[in-house]
C-alpha cells in the first residue's frame, strides 16, 4: 500500500489531480509527510534551487530500526570457522621466507655477475694496452698525412713508386688489423 501511496504523492508533486482522501492521509501519516519532504528536497537539489542547510535529513531512526530487525541467525557463527592446522601455518610461513631468500639470492648473483664482467673487462684492457678499435698496425711507422714532410710543411714530398707501394701496403695492413680486432674480440 505504501508503494501506491508514494506513486500518488509523486503525481501530486507533478500537479496531477488527486483525491482529497489521499491529501487527508498525507496530513495524518508521518511517513508520507517525510516522503513528501524528501521528494521536495530531491527536486530542489536536482533543479539547483536548494541551499546547503536544507539538506539535514535525519536517518538515524531508520538505521536503528534496520539494526533491530536484522536477522542475527543468518550470520555465520564463529564456531564454524575452521582454523588451519599449526603445521600448515608453519609451512606457509617457511615457504614465504624461502621465496624471499631466493629472490635476494638471485639478485645477488646477477649483481656479482655484472661486477665480474666489468672487472674482467677492466683487467683485460689494462693487460693488453691495445684498444680494440685501434687501426694502427703494430710495428709500422706512419707516413705524414697529405704528402707533406713534418720538418718542412711548405715543401711537398715527391712521391716515388716505393712510397706509393708503401702507402698501399700500410693501408692493407691497417685494414687487416681493424678487421681482425673487430671479428675476434
Amino acid at each position: 500500500m505504501l508503494k501506491k501511496q508514494k506513486e500518488q504523492l509523486s503525481s501530486l508533486m507533478d500537479d496531477e489531480k488527486c483525491e482529497t482522501a489521499f491529501i487527508d492521509a498525507v496530513l495524518s501519516q508521518p511517513e508520507l509527510q517525510q516522503c513528501w519532504r524528501r521528494y521536495h528536497v530531491a527536486r530542489d537539489v536536482m533543479q539547483g534551487r536548494s541551499e546547503v542547510n536544507c539538506l539535514n535529513l535525519d536517518i538515524s531512526d531508520k538505521v536503528a530500526q534496520l539494526i533491530k530487525t536484522e536477522d542475527i541467525l543468518d550470520q555465520p557463527l564463529t564456531e564454524n570457522v575452521a582454523v588451519p592446522a599449526l603445521s600448515r601455518l608453519i609451512w606457509l610461513k617457511t615457504k614465504d621466507v624461502f621465496a624471499k631468500l631466493g629472490q635476494v639470492g638471485l639478485a645477488a648473483c646477477v649483481t656479482l655477475g655484472i661486477i665480474g664482467v666489468v672487472q674482467y673487462n677492466s683487467n683485460s684492457s689494462n693487460n693488453n694496452d691495445i684498444p680494440v678499435l685501434n687501426t694502427m698496425p703494430v710495428g709500422v711507422n706512419l707516413a705524414p698525412v697529405g704528402g707533406t714532410n713534418p720538418t718542412n710543411n711548405y715543401e711537398p714530398q715527391h712521391d716515388t713508386i716505393s712510397n706509393q707501394q708503401y702507402d698501399k701496403i700500410r693501408l692493407l695492413v691497417q685494414d687487416y688489423e681493424l678487421q681482425r680486432r673487430l671479428n675476434f674480440q
